[in-house]
């Protein structure tokens, strides 16, 4: 499927254009953060830009999924119109007999403390095996009553499942994930057949949706299909319940032309949600973070925050991310949903007070 055509250009647009909109002026919802400490300077900072971030527990199999999840419900019970929670489950153990209600009465627990999401990671499809030392499709039928049991109580699966294709493809310095790949070899499988293929893992992951159609997706970072605008508008054609949130991506929309990307908005403004996906985790480091550290954080973070609204709500030429783009200049309605609206309904989110 194609996305619809454009007979605009942006800058025909402006001409008829609202009035430019201030940061401040729009209540914001960031759907995918990981801050895992309570911060006075974070919470001044998202109270100053009327933001609330959803916190999101990942991963499922690292040994730290109690401490994880402890401090996402201490920080949603100190702060519960800043940190609303998203929780995940074990990984480990998924060859044992009675995975699937083990993990389903460990959800119970954490929808019980408030938790309005379920986070599923590129664990499935890129590291968890069976007992023959294969890979598990984040389809595998033993996840199909985790799945149910969420589309039963109502809680959208959040998930991050595949990688950039990137990820799949030589390392290349242009690339807007050329540091994380080269940081980070374990996650990069140019070269290496034993894992499963970037369109495998999709497919596996859009077989969800059609075993569980009244399940809500979340697809993480565009849904992994950062590269192909109209492989997204695909999907939100064909999975009514398949949403797709910007974390860590935007810097990708800005590689695409303008026009299209806007299109892709404007087609599609109740299927796009804001998101950052920025990690603040000191219970695992080895030693605590000094205030000048969480100070130059936070300070980091608005500046992500206010480069990504200039490219969301701004107009004309600008730079983001190092490279010469055009803002997209959105409406204020399709900003509304974007920001804070398309959140509020699918994690069935109070909205902020003004």
């Amino acid at each position: 499927m194609r996305l619809i055509p454009v007979f605009f250009t942006l800058a025909g647009i402006l001409s008829a254009a609202e009035p430019a909109l201030r940061y401040e002026q729009i209540r914001k919802i960031d759907v995918h953060s990981h801050i895992f400490e309570d911060v006075p300077a974070f919470n001044a900072m998202f109270r100053a830009a009327h933001l609330r971030t959803i916190n999101v527990c990942v991963p499922g199999g690292d040994g730290h999924l109690e401490e994880m999840h402890r401090i996402a419900r201490d920080l949603y019970r100190k702060h519960p119109d800043l940190y609303p929670f998203t929780a995940t489950f074990d990984v480990r153990g998924v060859n044992e007999p009675g995975y699937a209600a083990k993990v389903i009465a460990w959800l119970d627990t954490q929808f019980t403390a408030g938790a309005v999401a379920v986070k599923i990671w590129k664990e499935f499809g890129m590291e968890v095996k069976d007992r023959d030392g294969r890979f598990l499709l984040p389809d595998d039928p033993r996840l199909d009553p985790i799945y149910a049991h969420l589309a039963k109580r109502g809680k959208p699966l959040h998930a991050h499942l595949a990688e950039p294709i990137d990820a799949w493809r030589p390392l290349d310095k242009d690339s807007p994930h050329y540091g994380y790949y080269s940081q980070n070899p374990q996650w990069h499988l140019y070269g290496r057949p034993e894992f499963h293929s970037h369109a495998a893992i999709i497919a596996a992951r859009d077989r969800i949706m059609e075993k569980h159609p009244t399940l809500v997706v979340v697809g993480a970072h565009l849904g992994s299909l950062e590269h192909d605008l109209e492989g997204i508008a695909a999907r939100l054609e064909r999975y009514p319940n398949f949403h797709i949130e910007v974390a860590a991506r935007t810097r990708n929309l800005a590689r695409h032309p303008s026009e299209k990307v806007r299109a892709l908005f404007l087609k599609y403004p109740d299927r796009i949600m804001y998101g950052v996906d920025q990690t603040w985790k000191p219970y695992l480091r080895p030693t605590p973070p000094t205030d000048q550290q969480r100070q130059a954080h936070v300070k980091s973070l608005e500046v992500r925050y206010r480069a990504d609204f200039d490219y969301y709500a701004g107009s004309g030429e600008m730079t983001y991310n190092g490279r010469k783009t055009e803002a997209l200049a959105l409406p204020r309605a399709v900003l509304e949903k974007f920001y804070h609206g398309n959140a509020e309904r699918i994690f069935q989110l109070a909205a902020a007070k003004p």
